[in-house]
This record gives structure tokens, sequence and C-alpha cells, in this order.
């Protein structure tokens, strides 16, 4: 039957400084919340507090690299300790949930200290947060590999809400490891099972977590990139084919016009990205086969760590080919765009200056109307008897503005003013159109 002896919960996990559209001072903010409710939760729970002090240092992400949050407490019965330690890495934030329980316990008990644990582990705020390992470890007193697989296949289950088969298996301090990334590679959740031969190999594992801190984060910001990569392309080409279906430019309204411009200069931006993942992820495959080279030196001869560069090669196979495949593809394309972006803006241009100058005509014809109505009017006032006595102007009157009194010399003036100056308006409108065509003869 077997028996584990210190079952132990971590959690790693990874923080972007700066994510899309968020400046890095917004992050620092957002995450020192976060981080505040930390002391706030474990009070809540396991009725721990902490001193001024110690809280000060934990929050201050920008002034200390590195703190920690120690508690021991009560939880369903059992004796809990554990930590929250938290990193100021280059360009993330890095914390580890550390909790375990002091006894021997059983499949069935382990999985259940799993759920006690994992009700004190941390909501990660809502930022960019690329990527997360649960490690469940504690020394192996009894078992055979079959039971071992078992709690290994039972842990994921509690954790990730489905059956799992263990991508890799190794040996780790002399312990067997399983290791569980979901359905796909892609995923960026992962869970490790170490169960050690003895306390002592497991009171040396202490002196690997930074190691396995900064080896899973080059790991997640490798699969985080590929992520961001096939989004890139799924959002370049649906650009693409919007800003192909507007290269008729004749037909497109302004505003469509403008809108071609922006998809144009968004599938610029966006190709920038894609060769920026490219560059992110031959980097951290540099860094992550760089870090397990120094765990191998540090670990035992035996041990066989052998699942580790599995997911190395099989990222350095497909991911960098793959998206210099795009880059490759897309770049033809954008030279293509940057000669359409030429046309759209000419047309922009055409079609602002016709907006323009069509807007300045209108002006000037309501203008001369006005102008020539406010001239008739003041003229007016001293013929209105020889206005009045004309029976055509009358007539017109009498037709256009019937809601003016019969016989009031208001309804003389204003009526014969606004004809004046609609007249005025209707003579210079042909003139307008007419006077390009004169002068290009």
């Amino acid at each position: 039957m077997l028996k584990l002896v210190d079952p132990t919960l971590n959690l790693f996990t990874y923080t972007l400084k700066q994510g899309l559209g968020v400046e890095e001072s917004e992050t620092r903010k957002i995450y020192r919340r976060f981080l505040a409710g930390l002391p706030k939760q474990l009070h809540k729970k396991l009725g721990v507090s902490f001193n001024a002090e110690k809280k000060q240092k934990f929050l201050a992400v920008d002034k200390v690299k590195e703190a920690d949050l120690t508690f021991t407490g009560d939880l369903h019965n059992h004796r809990v300790e554990g930590r929250y330690r938290r990193w100021n890495d280059t360009d993330n934030y890095q914390l580890l949930f550390d909790g375990y329980v002091d006894d021997k316990y059983e499949t069935g008990q382990v999985i259940e200290l799993i759920k006690d644990l994992q009700y004190l582990t941390p909501e990660l705020p809502k930022l960019e947060n690329i990527g997360q390992t649960w490690m469940l470890s504690g020394s192996l007193e009894s078992g055979t590999d079959a039971e071992a697989e078992e709690l290994a296949k039972k842990a994921y289950k509690n954790l990730f809400k489905k059956d799992g088969v263990p991508q890799g298996i190794g040996e780790f301090l002399g312990g067997k490891v399983a290791e569980f990334w979901g359905d796909k590679i892609e995923d960026n959740l992962q869970l490790l099972v170490i169960l050690y031969p003895d306390d002592a190999a497991f009171l040396e594992c202490t002196d690997f977590y930074t190691n396995w801190l900064d080896l899973l984060c080059f790991r997640h910001k490798i699969i985080w990139a590929y992520e961001n990569s096939l989004l890139l392309k799924e959002r370049l080409v649906k650009n693409y084919n919007q800003i192909v279906a507007m290269r008729n430019t004749s037909r497109l309204t302004l505003p469509k016009l403008l809108e071609a411009m922006g998809k144009l200069s968004q599938f610029a931006i966006d190709l920038n990205y894609l060769e920026l993942q490219y560059s992110t992820i031959n980097v951290n495959l540099e860094k992550y086969e760089d870090k397990l080279a120094e765990m191998q030196a540090k670990a035992r001869p035996t041990d066989d760590l052998q699942f580790l560069q599995v997911f190395c090669d099989d990222a350095k196979t497909k991911y960098p080919k793959q998206i210099k495949k795009d880059i490759d593809n897309f770049r033809p394309c954008l030279e293509i765009l940057q000669s359409l972006t030429d046309t759209i803006r000419g047309t922009v241009e055409i079609r602002k200056a016709e907006s323009d100058r069509t807007f300045q005509n209108i002006v000037g014809i309501v203008g001369v109307g006005l102008s020539t109505g406010g001239t008739v009017a003041s003229a007016s006032a001293n013929y209105k008897t020889e206005i009045e006595a004309n029976p055509a102007i009358n007539a017109a009157i009498n037709t256009l503005f019937p809601f003016f009194e019969p016989g009031s010399g208001l309804r003389i003036i204003m009526g014969f003013t606004i004809i004046s100056g609609v007249a005025a308006s209707l003579l210079t409108a042909i003139i307008i159109v007419l006077w390009p065509r004169i002068f290009r003869r």
C-alpha cells in the first residue's frame, strides 16, 4: 500500500510586468494589490497574522527582489505549514506557493490533502499570466510503481478536472517523476509529481527550488510566445483577406478607405510582433537548455531528466521553424499591401480634397445667397410700392410664401429678399459647375 510522507503541493506562477495595453507601472499596482490580499487570505483561512515590517517587505516588489510569507495553521483538521515566496525578475513577477502537511498518508488521503492545500493557493490577478506549474511531492515510505502512477493520475484529475496520462517519466534525486501537460504540448499548464525515495532526498530537493523556478519560467515563455504566434497568424490572415477585398478603392467610401488604412497599419504591427515571438522562443530555448544542463550537473549521476529535454527538442523542432515559415509567407504580402497602402493613401487624399472643395463650394454658394439677400433686403425697403405692383413677383411670393400675411410690407420685403438670395445661390452653383468645363475647353 502506498504511503506518502509530508505531502507537499507547490504552485509556480509567472506574470508579465508589461502586458498588451498595460504599462508596467499599472501592472505593478495591480500585482501589489494581489500580493496584499495574500496575508489577508491567510488570516481569514488560517488565523495567521503578520507584522507590518514583514508585509511591507513582501509588497515592495520594486525595491526588494525576493521576499516570503511563511505560515503555520490548522486547516480542516490538518496542521499545514508553508509559504508564499515571490521574486522580481527582469520582465516578470514570479510567485511560489509551498504548502505541506507533516504526516503519512495513503493515496485517497493525499488527494483530499491536495484539495485542502488548493484552498490556500492564490487566485492570480487579471494580468498577462504566462503559465503555471503544479508540483506534488513527498517521500515514499511504501508503494509500488503502479500505485505511484495511479496517485499521479488522480492528482492530475483533481487539479485539472479531466483524465490524463503522464507524457514524461523520469528520475530526480533518486525519486520517480511523472510529468503531465494536458491534452497537447501547447497547453500552458503543467503538473510534476515527484516521489522521493527517502527523507534525505526530499530535504535535498529544496536546493533546487530556484532551478525549477527558472527552468519552468523559460518553458512557459516558450509556449506562451508560440500561442501568441498562432493568434497573430490568425489575425494577419484575416486582415490580409479583408484588405485585399478592399483593393478596388474607387468603390470605397472615405470611412472605408480610412478603415483599410487602419488594417494595413495593424498588419505591419502584427508582423513585427510575430517576429518578436520568434526571437522570444529562440532566446528562451537557449536559456532552457543551459538551465537544464546546470540542473543535471547538480543532480545525482543516476538521475534521468531526459523527459525535460524532450520538451526542448520538440519545441526546437516545431516552434521556430513554423513561425519562421509564417514570417516568410507574410513578408511578400506586406510588400503588396505597402503598394496598396500608397494607392489608398492617394485615394484618401483625393477624396479629402474633393470633400474640402465641395464644402468650400457650399459655403461660397450659401454666402453669395446670404449676401445677395442682405443687400436686396436693404434696398427693397425704398421700392416696396414698385415691387408690390409687379404681378410676377407678387405671384411668386404668394405661391412660395403663403404663410406671410397678404398685403403686409414684411411679406413683400421678406419674400423678395428670399427669392433674390435663392436665385443668386442657384446662379453661383451653375457657374461653379459649368466653369471648369468651359475652362478645360
